[in-house]
């Protein structure tokens, strides 16, 4: 007798696996050995733990070994009592907020998933309130995974609640000026008495085993823990992954409107954080991804999405902004070609030839490849960045036209550049404007007092930025226009700098202008970030519009 079992996940990705067991049989092992792509063997039961998918050919081809004993899952879900909300908010949430605060109730370790703009920061304070009132919370630790959104948070708790905060090392003068104790000092802090109800840290902190232990230690009583911008900690191969993985409590909340921000392993380490997917790494590569290329080591497509789909599904919470704000004025993103002059088309086609030759003498890799294609982009963007000749940007110069329009009907406009040198040189084309800058070099008091005068300041029509500095948790409404020098890698960047001006708040359409110059690099990145669009809105959104379609089919025949 051959027994299949349907149970939880035991080291398989999924909410269920099939574990086959039976009397020894080296034909049957032979078998599953070499046709089932995904299974784990535990010596203990003596079970193999194979893929939901497998399932139609193992009863196909083991039915022919001895008879089989099948067992399904039962569907059936034991219910809790339903909690719901108590409290009287300092300001009354959306409904769509509300929906979002029952479903933290009853939902100890899940991911929040709504669209950029939808108030999550709110809804999770709202959370934390409710589990303090009703369950007793101590203490809500907020884990920034964008270190200036510790900022945005303060000013959130003091506008959404009144539970004192704490950040974690940081320090007041009596002048106003902010700094901050070192990691160590932090660490110690943790491991004295805390008054304040929440705890606000960035994640560069748990690069410090001090600081995880210390959190293990628990001397606090932390029982809830939220990590905002979840994304950015997906990487389980850095020290600050690993360590995430390793943060326990009772309560935990993964936030973010851009969960799949390359490809669909970008969700292990928050399903795993927050204890639904018991797979390895390994596992969870091998079940979702096709691999090729050189030595085979290359992900080059993806397989079994609809198991995937179903766990994300399972655990969190989505809402768009379509679903929620339908009186949301239109947003328009406006694809710009612009025709290189004479000058910049003869520069960038010297770097296109320069990365030829050196393609020719180098073994391409992934780090090779990503500096070769930023050279190509920094040459459409800003020459100035690769050369001390003065070659004027002929990007840049279609942005200086499209502002001077902009300012002229009285609009503000925020522009977003990957680098930085490009922000400072065209910051100095629209001196005349003294437009608000922001980048990297700055200090997080200097951004958060800038956001306030772009928003507050009617004088100020111009705001320039990296993308890494002000594209993420941060609302910029005050503008109706946003100009892209060039785009991020990913549509998931993309998307959350184009909502800095596109959330609750916004009260005229929105209109997105990506500059590209045609015949060169920024065609082919526009494209990939199209393609790495559609996957990711199939398994969140189950959204697959016709363009989406021909983008799969294309990125399917490419393989």
């Amino acid at each position: 007798m051959i027994r299949i079992e349907e149970r939880a996940c035991e080291k398989l990705s999924g909410l269920s696996s099939f574990f086959i067991s039976f009397n020894y049989n080296e034909f049957i092992i032979s078998w599953i050995k070499q046709n089932i792509d995904l299974y784990n063997y535990n010596k203990k039961t003596k079970e193999w733990e194979i893929c939901v998918n497998s399932l139609a050919s193992t009863l196909d081809s083991l039915s022919v070994f001895d008879s089989i004993e099948l067992k399904l899952l039962d569907d059936k879900k034991q219910m809790r009592e339903q909690k719901k909300i108590s409290l009287n908010y300092k300001l009354k949430p959306f409904k769509h907020q509300e929906e979002a605060i029952n479903f933290g109730l009853n939902h100890d370790k899940w991911l929040l998933l709504d669209d950029m703009g939808l108030g999550k920061t709110a809804s999770i304070i709202h959370i934390a309130e409710e589990l303090k009132a009703q369950e007793n919370l101590k203490h809500c630790l907020i884990i920034c995974a964008i270190n200036t959104l510790k900022a945005n948070w303060k000013k959130e708790i003091k506008l959404h609640s009144n539970e004192t905060f704490r950040v974690l090392g940081e320090k007041i003068s009596k002048n106003g000026n902010i700094s901050y104790s070192s990691v160590k000092e932090r660490a110690e802090e943790l491991l004295k008495p805390i008054d304040e109800f929440f705890i606000i840290t960035n994640i560069e902190t748990l690069r410090s085993d001090d600081v995880i232990e210390a959190l293990r230690i628990n001397k606090n009583d932390i029982q809830m823990i939220v990590c905002d911008e979840v994304h950015k900690a997906a990487n389980k191969g850095s020290i600050q992954g690993n360590n995430f993985l390793k943060l326990q409590a009772k309560y935990k909340i993964a936030a973010t409107g851009t969960l799949l921000t390359n490809a669909p392993v970008n969700a292990y380490v928050p399903l795993k954080w927050i204890d639904v997917d018991k797979s390895t790494l390994t596992n969870f590569k091998r079940e979702y991804c096709i691999f090729g290329g050189f030595g085979g080591h290359e992900i080059v497509g993806y397989k079994n999405i609809d198991i995937l789909k179903e766990e994300i599904d399972n655990c969190s919470l989505r809402r768009t902004k379509e679903d929620v704000l339908k009186n949301l004025p239109k947003k328009t993103i406006i694809k710009e070609y612009v025709t290189m002059s004479d000058e910049h088309r003869k520069f960038y086609n010297n770097v296109k030839k320069g990365v030829k030759e050196e393609c020719n003498k180098i073994v391409l890799n992934q780090n090779n490849i990503l500096a070769l294609v930023t050279r190509l982009r920094q040459a459409t963007a800003c020459p100035q960045i690769l050369t001390t000749n003065n070659i004027v940007s002929s990007k840049l110069e279609r942005i200086v036209d499209l502002v001077e329009e902009l300012i002229s009907s009285k609009e503000k406009v925020v522009i977003f550049s990957t680098y930085k040198e490009s922000v400072y040189e065209l910051a100095k084309m629209l001196n005349i404007y003294n437009p608000i800058v922001c980048t990297g070099d700055d200090k997080d008091q200097y951004i958060a007092d800038s956001i306030e005068i772009f928003q507050k300041n009617p004088e100020k029509k111009i705001l320039i930025a990296t993308h890494q500095k002000l594209g993420t948790g941060v609302t910029l409404t005050a503008a109706s226009y946003m100009i892209f020098i060039d785009t991020p890698f990913t549509a998931a960047a993309f998307n959350q700098a184009c909502d800095r001006i596109y959330r609750i708040g916004t009260e005229k359409p929105v209109f997105i202008y990506n500059i590209i110059c045609e015949d060169s690099i920024d065609e082919r990145v526009a494209d990939i970030i199209e393609r790495k669009e559609a996957i990711s809105n199939y398994i969140i959104d189950d959204k697959v519009d016709n363009n989406s379609l021909d983008i799969l089919k294309d990125y399917i025949l490419d393989l």
